[in-house]
């Protein structure tokens, strides 16, 4: 068995992301968000994106749920190694994808700060929350664990620096957990997930690069969205002396 077949190469395309968003709703799933009351009788899924590559595709996948009519929520970073926020080009994205009817989150990034305890926790969690809010006006009430370690998974209290955590206890013992995790499902495949009709609660995680026009293994479709990236910002570049005096010079 190839690697293609084992860990289905061909299931994480942005058109089969729009079939599984449809297929969800055809099910008569109840998209909520993470601060919705729980029901008990209520068939909901929370659909969640944790956005660690590429904003251009979280608005891409964002205007596909904006169009069959659900919402998801975004998780942000303020500290990625592969894309900033603060920058004009992300910042718009940002909009966008609130304007397009979705809920934003913090995704937070413990590593970052090198917390150990969960008084820190509470500290840099507010503190990235504080900074959020003035930053772009834009609320927040819940945040999502960036690379979650086992001193992560151990921090289960129902909120940390005045955000809901979506790794709390509740979390973990209402809802079933789906997730696409490195670029393949990390326990069940979704669509196999969508179809059980003995799901009630759902909450599925899904990462923006790990979805591409292309069927490419993993590593490929991250390494498409960092490409991606780079030729953006060449061309921003090379954009900014059409307009200028200076001179754009080169071989």
């Amino acid at each position: 068995m190839t690697n293609r077949e084992k860990y289905n190469f061909d299931y994480f395309t942005i058109d089969n992301y729009e079939k599984l968003v449809r297929l969800a709703k055809n099910n008569r799933f109840v998209f909520i968000k993470h601060k919705d009351i729980y029901m008990q009788d209520r068939k909901d899924i929370i659909w969640r994106h944790d956005v660690e590559f590429s904003p251009d595709i979280a608005l891409e996948m964002a205007k596909i749920e904006a169009r069959n009519g659900v919402q998801a929520t975004y998780f942000v970073q303020l500290h990625s190694e592969y894309y900033n926020v603060l920058e004009r080009y992300n910042t718009e994205i940002l909009i966008k994808i609130k304007q397009l009817g979705h809920h934003i989150g913090l995704h937070f990034d413990a590593h970052y700060y090198n917390i150990n305890s969960e008084k820190e926790l509470e500290q840099y969690i507010l503190q990235d929350k504080i900074y959020f809010e003035t930053v772009f006006n834009i609320e927040l009430d819940t945040f999502s664990f960036h690379n979650t370690n086992p001193f992560i998974l151990n921090c289960e209290a129902e909120k940390y620096g005045g955000l809901i955590n979506v790794y709390s206890d509740f979390f973990k013992t209402k809802y079933q957990y789906c997730t696409d995790s490195t670029g393949y499902w990390r326990f069940e495949v979704l669509e196999d997930v969508l179809n059980d009709c003995s799901v009630q609660h759902l909450q599925v995680l899904t990462h923006d690069a790990m979805w591409s026009h292309d069927i490419l293994s993993p590593r490929q479709r991250v390494m498409s969205s960092i490409q991606n990236t780079a030729e953006r910002i060449k061309r921003q570049y090379d954009t900014y002396f059409l307009d200028s005096t200076a001179k754009n010079i080169d071989y």
